[in-house]
């Protein structure tokens, strides 16, 4: 089921004018923690120092054993390399917790800080599919760099070499020296034959000390070999590919792996080195499609551009349509001082996802394979980009239950439609979707306030706060989050539906100041944005496209406390408006992207950002478009919104005479021109901004 589908979102009458840490003593949700328990292979390869431009100068690579006891505790046993203490590996032990909810999602304690509880070193990703990925995002907002991927698969009984037969679509990511200097990140088929032997090897990929970076490459290895040993792992030997040296090599060596236990999944990495390769188990040749794809997946990644931004990492989530047009909307929490400055951002975007019949995929950023079902992907940044990455993809599991039934990855921005693990905002408009939610549907009526006390007998909570509820059916209730979430001095949001008396089960998520979406015409998150021209109310669309310097109505939610306040689901005043504290501060930004023209970071004018006057739970920005000559008549342009807490970008307005279809949008590919002027106005909005801490204070 696609759960982006809204089918009432603002109601008829709000549509006719559109035109269409744990404080307090809250605790991490921990009932999921059985789904981490027992003997389990990790990788954790971390930068932890950069130079002035934000490139890798120090890499920790930690590997071994790590223990789950199910109750929320791990013990490590393994060792280190670290480049600038020691590149022979050291003997390395280490204790901590974990945390994971109902859906999989949590943290575990960071292997380099295993007993710092503050929450900003923490491994934040999700479990899925037995296997663990992370990342530490929330350290950048201690000043601390420390951008990693952390990676952990179930082992079981020994493999032995014949019964190691499964092809495996493979990514690796290695700083080599550990340093961004010789970074090269490829894919490539991984085929043992049973007798210690390896297929012919063709790696895909791209290295940063390459003649051009720019350039993609392709290298091939025979007579790879591998031989597994008593505890499990195996020993991969890897010549030189043909034609290549030890310094040109895209993967070369002697390696260890684990398989999972399942067999769906290796892990390896060089010992003595700073890579880390991830392979999923290979779908049957021919039958990829963009229908293998369809769901949410759990991501986590590290990666460095180091011609632009630099070293970063996220953990977030991605979900997929599996459509014709592979429309996807992901959500990343994005670590990186080099466009942030300052702690992680909440990355949202579209995507576009076509699958090919062998199971490799592309969008902008990534060069994609999907495993067998669709169960996994890995990913490495796109040939010859010059984005070096090593991204993991796990499906989420699928959730139903009984009664009154909250899904706990169904909780969406009723706008943008990020998934389950963007933060929310005070003041947003959120859509729920799970079982037995209302005996009745209806919907508040444009004009009417959004009750607290419910709706059809269905009331909400967030933190035991009252919400205001705008709409509810069966499978589905769309709420507003309550402003006095602010003064609750905690980053987590406790979710729960009560239909008639019973309540349903709490669905956990992360909570910040802002968490902007804009509506679109689709109800999807998708395509052309809801917009007005802000003078004469005119919709903007392809028969009356935006022009030069006009002002935009921009309809919006998750922009989070205005001033004056405003009682939770009241109706804005007609004549005293409620301004958006996060413009009033200087943390919203608007800027307007035109990838054909390339021409990025083209900051609008804002008028006005705050509460629709006479509409519950709607926002609406004004700003002004840039003059001419900045964007490209009769070209789709996109509409970014960067708060202190939040990037998203993910909707268009068609502009000049002659745009094309919003199925027609553009490909967000990123030249060297259109990153720079991108990060860079990135970075000059956010040194403006107030700053933030990450989550836990």
């Amino acid at each position: 089921m696609n759960l982006r589908q809204n089918k009432f979102l603002l109601g008829a009458a709000a549509w006719a004018v559109i035109g269409l840490s744990a404080a307090w003593g809250q605790t991490q949700d921990t009932s999921g923690n059985g789904l981490l328990k027992g003997n389990f292979a990790f990788r954790n390869v971390a930068v932890t120092n950069v130079d002035d431009d934000n490139n890798a100068t120090e890499v920790t690579a930690t590997y071994g054993t790590i223990v789950f006891d199910g109750n929320g505790n791990y013990t490590i046993t393994g060792m280190q390399v670290d480049n600038v203490v020691s590149s022979t590996p050291q003997t390395f032990s280490a204790t901590g917790t974990y945390a994971i909810g109902a859906n999989g999602t949590g943290y575990v304690t960071s292997p380099l800080y295993p007993t710092d509880n503050t929450s900003f070193f923490y491994e934040y990703g999700a479990v899925s599919q037995g296997v663990f990925t992370g990342s530490t995002t929330e350290a950048g907002s201690q000043g601390v760099v420390n951008n990693d991927i952390f990676i952990a698969i179930p082992t079981g009984s020994a493999p032995t070499n014949a019964s190691f037969t499964s092809v495996y679509q493979t990514g690796v990511l290695d700083f080599s020296g550990g340093t961004s200097t010789a970074i090269n990140n490829a894919l490539f088929n991984l085929s043992p034959n049973g007798k210690g032997g390896l297929a012919a090897i063709t790696l895909n990929g791209q290295a940063s000390n390459q003649t051009s970076a720019a350039v993609p490459l392709t290298q091939t290895i025979t007579g790879a070999t591998y031989n597994f040993n008593s505890d499990g792992s195996a020993t991969l030997t890897v010549p030189l590919p043909s034609g290549a040296t030890a310094s040109t090599a895209l993967f070369t060596g002697t390696k260890t792996i684990f398989q999972s236990a399942d067999g769906n999944f290796i892990l390896g990495w060089t010992s003595t080195g700073y890579d880390i390769f991830f392979g999923v188990k290979a779908l049957a040749a021919g039958t990829g499609s963009n229908s293998i794809s369809q769901g949410l997946y759990f991501t986590a990644a590290e990666e460095s551009f180091p011609t632009s931004w630099g070293v970063d990492s996220y953990y977030g989530s991605e979900d997929n349509t599996a459509d014709t047009n592979g429309d996807a909307i992901l959500h990343q929490r994005l670590s990186s001082f080099g466009l942030y400055s300052n702690g992680a951002e909440d990355y949202g975007s579209d995507d576009s996802l076509m699958v090919n019949s062998d199971g490799t995929a592309s969008d902008y950023f990534y060069n994609y394979a999907f495993g067998a079902g669709g169960q996994a992907y890995v990913g490495v940044g796109l040939y010859g980009s010059g984005l070096y990455s090593l991204v993991v993809g796990m499906h989420a599991a699928s959730f139903s239950g009984s009664g009154v039934y909250l899904n706990p990855i169904g909780v969406f921005n009723a706008a943008s439609y990020q998934p389950i693990t963007a933060s929310l905002a005070p003041g947003e408009l959120i859509t729920m979707y799970g079982s037995g939610l209302s005996s009745t549907t209806m919907a508040i009526q444009g004009g009417q306030p959004a009750p607290t006390l419910g709706l059809g007998g269905v009331t909400a909570t967030i933190n035991s706060i009252p919400c205001p509820v705008f709409a509810v059916s069966p499978g589905q209730v769309s709420i507003i989050v309550p402003y006095e979430i602010t003064v609750q001095g905690t980053y987590l949001a406790d979710i729960q539906v009560t239909n008639n008396g019973v309540k349903s089960n709490v669905v956990q998520m992360y909570y910040q100041d802002s968490a902007p979406g804009a509506f679109s015409d689709t109800q999807n998150g998708l395509g052309f944005a809801a917009v007005r021209d802000a003078v004469t109310g005119a919709l903007i669309d392809q028969a009356n496209p935006a022009q030069p310097n006009e002002y935009l109505a921009i309809y919006m939610t998750g922009l989070g406390t205005v001033t004056p306040p405003i009682t939770d689901g009241a109706v804005p005043s007609l004549t005293t408006l409620s301004y958006s504290d996060e413009n009033t501060l200087g943390n919203l930004t608007v800027f307007f992207n035109d990838y054909n023209a390339d021409s990025l970071g083209n900051q609008g004018t804002i008028q006005f950002a705050g509460l629709v006057p006479g509409l519950a739970g709607l926002y609406v920005i004004n700003v002004q478009l840039p003059e001419a000559g900045v964007l490209g008549s009769g070209d789709i342009v996109e509409l970014e919104f960067l708060t202190d807490s939040a990037d998203v970008n993910q909707i268009y307005i068609p502009y000049g005479p002659n745009a094309p279809t919003p199925l027609s949008r553009p490909v967000k590919h990123l030249t060297a021109k259109s990153r720079a002027a991108r990060a860079a106005a990135i970075r000059a909005a956010r040194s403006k901004m107030k700053a933030k801490a990450g989550r836990g204070q």
